[in-house]
């Protein structure tokens, strides 16, 4: 692998500032102290570590890490042309040259939204979908979409390093809708417990009648947040039901240690947090819905943004990281929240960098691998950053 050095890696995510958020505002070391003696031992012994550095994006973007610890920045333009990934084999220090994901097709169907967006070059052509790793075979399988799903998807069987396009199926939902596993929707997940262990589950997202804002005219309220589920390893797709909130979309999922999915999706138009919902089947039906008590939708309020989940890879405690901006007022100051009872309470948070944010992905890295123990964060505004759980435990001290 050609390293490539990261740009302009900046102080900013050292120096930022830590919150606590039990008990609202306080002491945050005298929150972390109130911390069980067991969850205190997660982070106990890591040197605390954060780094933050520049990264052109232009069109959309994911992470992930491979099975053998590769990170995965995937991207693609608004040229109709290809996706992309960049490798990084050693934990993120360097990385390697941009490689060829594949080749983007073009659709037949109106994808302009009414012709608000005939500007764009790539308008009728797929783009860059979500992606999952099958921790069954190491396989890495990257969707292409679009307003309607695109039924190829791009697949690695050798950690990223090359790729070749296949075709899927991806079956209508309930209401004759194809879903869509875009890139605003976080990474799918290999669900490894219960009677649906194996089975490969992606969030999505269905445009009803494929159109977003529809000529100026809010459609939201009939968009639907939901998921996408494979038996057979990525080659067919089945929709679950629909969220049970419409006006949702870019939602995440991870799967929780007693095999119950959390799922947590953005709203579109209402104030408010964030819409939580659960699956007791594999993600099949969601039940619950709610509003989280404490992770904000926005900002802008009513309207929400996209935000990002993952799970840290621990065997007995449900331990979520999730980003958004931590302004409510501007999508600004990239912050992370933590978890440490699968998203019940979010005891502690903390900023990774002032300034523009926007939209973000997450990605955890793999233990036994040159990632372990490191979070990946990618912000829409040109930056990335790695850090760990004991930096965000750390205190402003």
């Amino acid at each position: 692998m050609t390293n490539v050095r990261k740009l302009a890696v900046v102080s900013t995510c050292a120096a930022a500032a830590w919150v606590a958020v039990a008990g609202q505002q306080g002491n945050a070391l005298g929150a972390e102290a109130k911390m069980p003696v067991d969850v205190k031992a997660l982070w106990a012994g890591a040197k605390p570590f954060c780094e933050v550095w520049d990264e052109e994006i232009v069109g959309r973007c994911s992470l992930g890490v491979a099975m053998d610890g590769s990170v995965l920045f995937f991207k693609d333009t608004q040229e109709p042309d290809f996706v992309w990934v960049k490798r990084s084999e050693d934990g993120g220090k360097t990385w390697g040259e941009t490689i060829k994901v594949g080749k983007r097709v073009e659709i037949k169907e109106d994808m302009t939204d009414g012709g608000r967006y005939q500007q764009y070059k790539d308008i009728q052509w797929s783009q860059l979908g979500t992606h999952v790793v099958d921790e069954n075979t190491g396989d890495i399988l990257v969707f292409a979409a679009n307003l309607k799903g695109v039924e190829i998807l791009y697949r690695s069987k050798d950690h990223g390093k090359t790729w070749t396009p296949e075709d899927i199926v991806i079956k209508p939902d309930v209401n004759g809708w194809v879903a869509t596993p875009n890139a605003a929707c976080d990474p799918g997940v290999t669900l490894r417990y219960g009677e649906k262990k194996g089975r490969l589950l992606a969030p999505s997202r269905v445009f009803v009648e494929y159109v977003n804002k529809s000529k100026g005219a809010r459609a939201y309220d009939k968009h639907y947040s939901n998921a996408l589920y494979s038996d057979d390893g990525g080659k067919t797709w089945t929709p679950s039901a629909p969220f049970p909130l419409g006006g949702t979309g870019e939602a995440g999922l991870v799967e929780l240690k007693d095999g119950r999915i959390y799922y947590n999706s953005r709203t579109h138009n209402r104030p408010g947090n964030r819409r939580i919902a659960h699956s007791h089947d594999g993600g099949e039906t969601w039940k619950d819905e709610h509003e989280d008590d404490e992770l904000f939708d926005g900002p802008p309020d009513v309207y929400g943004c996209k935000a990002a989940l993952i799970r840290l890879p621990y065997e007995d405690r449900d331990v979520l990281v999730f980003s958004s901006p931590g302004s409510r007022a501007t999508r600004t100051d990239i912050t992370v929240w933590v978890s440490f009872d699968g998203g019940e309470t979010w005891p502690a948070k903390r900023l990774v960098k002032e300034g523009p944010g926007n939209y973000t992905w997450l990605a955890a890295g793999r233990k036994g691998t040159p990632s372990e123990g490191m979070i990946y964060l990618v912000a829409g505004k040109d930056w990335m950053a790695r850090f760990n759980l004991a930096w965000i435990m750390e205190g402003d001290k």
